[in-house]
């Protein structure tokens, strides 16, 4: 007789198959422990090929676009899987050169310092913009998108202005996006509809079960109650279950993951802030990360941890989706990747996950008064996090055939093309069109409900446009200052060091950092990241 695969087995075998196709963000940032190197053969499951209308098409026949990308199959792998059809419209061939993860920025850094041509197109991070500027490699495109802004391809209009603005710096536009990273909440939606839990909730505190939590202190009060020791233990049929999980172990991006709760104590809304999104340091590089705002949301940060996680500091990125996906955790705050693994033949919890904006706060620490404000009755402050903020295409400076780069970025980044790549798992591209949320084919087609899917896309696009949001600082050696807060984030969730201390000593070398790297240049970079 065949034995029954346990739950804790069943995740296991998941999170081992998705380390084998999944890029990790911190991997490629901080060239460290690599990421899956299985190539793409045969197409990715949950991909199509689909003809895309233009009025013009310009003859590419006999040019070669070579496009630098991480080691696939996600990432690189809708660029090769597109690659055949866009040589059929066009008579161009797309080549992906293909380098792993933890080599990435090097290489890309390597082939700007020395001026190369190997390469037209680079498919990197978003966060690394101002380095590859700054090293002439890469060249504006605003001149191509005045240009072509009513080309039903590019479809401008379409493109959120949250979007524009991630692909701004210093006030040009200088890559194009076509991954959506930022940070918003699952949570079972299943549970916290239920009138069983909703009664015990009101008994043991009070009030009311909310569906899902709208601030920090909530979800805090919510998780607590959904783990074991609290009244909603036992609410998983998979055993023993937590009310929240987040990425802990060290050198997994732990960091990113304190963003959604560092952020609404310590960002100050736009309409009372020189510009939106000032976070982590103030316009004149002055590190905003041991102000009372920050070291606050970090304290319940911690505390949630500590009191409505499972045991151990060993949970990774993969342990935050797979979880949930697994009925172990009732709520994460994470990049939109749960999505679609929440659809999956191996998932527990399809039709049972809701998506919303990470929660907001009632109060927030203006660090240009150094007071706390109170938000007016039943207003909530949120912040959403866009961490890493997205794969994007640059064009670069050496490109000898930089307008049939441009054809094939347009191409790929369109309505109709991105619909297909965004809804599918395997790409590692989120949404980011408006109409993504309304061209949902290729979602049915992968197993989601239509309205569910509108659902996921929209909440992703709401955190994308909101006037709060946060985009992660692009400046020269972001790494190093994220390398830096990530240790002394890793040593208060390890209980070596109070919040407080610890981001007074991250506060001293992120100034040395600084003044190492020219404080008057990493002004003038934040200034630019800022939009001032």
């Amino acid at each position: 007789m065949t034995r029954e695969e346990t739950n804790t087995e069943r995740i296991a075998r998941m999170t081992a198959e998705v380390a084998g196709r999944s890029v990790n963000r911190r991997s490629v940032l901080k060239a460290g422990a690599g990421v899956g190197a299985a190539a793409l053969a045969g197409g990715l499951p949950g991909l199509g090929t689909t003809p895309v209308w233009a009025q013009e098409r310009p003859n590419l026949d006999g040019v070669t676009i070579k496009v630098f990308a991480p080691t696939g199959p996600t990432i690189s792998g809708p660029v090769k899987l597109h690659a055949p059809e866009f040589k059929e419209l066009y008579g161009a061939t797309v080549e992906t050169v293909e380098v792993p993860g933890a080599d990435l920025f090097p290489r890309a850094q390597q082939a700007a310092q020395s001026g190369s041509s190997d390469f037209d197109v680079l498919l990197l991070a978003n966060t690394w913009m101002p380095d590859f500027v700054n090293l002439g490699y890469a060249v504006p495109l605003q001149e191509y998108v005045d240009r072509d802004a009513e080309d039903p391809l590019l479809a401008w209009s379409d493109i959120p202005d949250g979007i524009k603005r991630k692909n701004s710096w210093d006030g040009q536009t200088y890559t194009f996006i076509v991954d959506n990273d930022n940070q918003t909440m699952f949570y079972r939606k299943d549970i916290l509809g239920d009138a069983t839990f909703q009664e015990a909730y009101r008994t043991a505190t009070g009030k009311d079960l909310p569906n899902p939590p709208q601030t920090l202190t909530e979800f805090v009060e919510v998780a607590k109650f959904f783990s074991p020791n609290g009244g909603g233990a036992g609410w998983s049929d998979q055993g023993e279950a937590y009310g929240f999980i987040t990425c802990v172990l060290r050198g997994q991006q732990s960091y990113w993951y304190s963003y959604p709760w560092t952020a609404p104590y310590s960002v100050v809304p736009s309409d009372k802030a020189p510009v939106p999104g000032i976070y982590i340091f103030d316009p004149d590089m002055n590190p905003l990360i041991n102000t009372e705002g920050y070291v606050r949301g970090l304290t319940e940060f911690v505390d949630v941890i500590k009191n409505a996680m499972r045991p151990g500091l060993d949970a990774d990125r993969n342990a935050v989706m797979f979880d949930v996906v697994g009925g172990l955790a009732l709520m994460s705050l994470d990049w939109g990747d749960t999505g679609p693994l929440s659809v999956g033949p191996d998932s527990l919890v399809k039709g049972k996950l809701g998506f919303a904006l990470t929660p907001g706060v009632t109060e927030y620490f203006d660090w240009q008064t150094d007071t706390w404000v109170t938000m007016p009755e039943g207003e909530v402050h949120r912040t959403p996090t866009h961490a890493y903020n997205g794969w994007s295409y640059y064009i670069t400076s050496q490109s000898e055939n930089p307008d049939a780069a441009w054809e094939w970025i347009k191409w790929h980044a369109s309505p109709e093309v991105s619909a297909i790549d965004v809804a599918s798992p395997q790409s590692g591209f989120q949404p980011w069109r408006i109409s993504h949320s309304t061209n949902l084919q290729a979602w049915i087609d992968a197993g989601w409900d239509e309205a569910e899917a509108q659902l996921y896309v929209e909440n992703i696009l709401a955190a994308t446009n909101h006037p709060n949001a946060v985009l992660d600082p692009r400046i020269p050696g972001a790494a190093r200052y994220q390398e830096t807060l990530e240790r002394f984030t890793n040593q208060t969730i390890a209980g070596e060091l109070q919040p407080q201390q610890a981001m007074d000593q991250c506060v001293t070398e992120f100034n040395a950092i600084t003044d190492e790297l020219g404080r008057e240049k990493q002004v003038q970079a934040y200034r630019a990241h800022l939009g001032m």
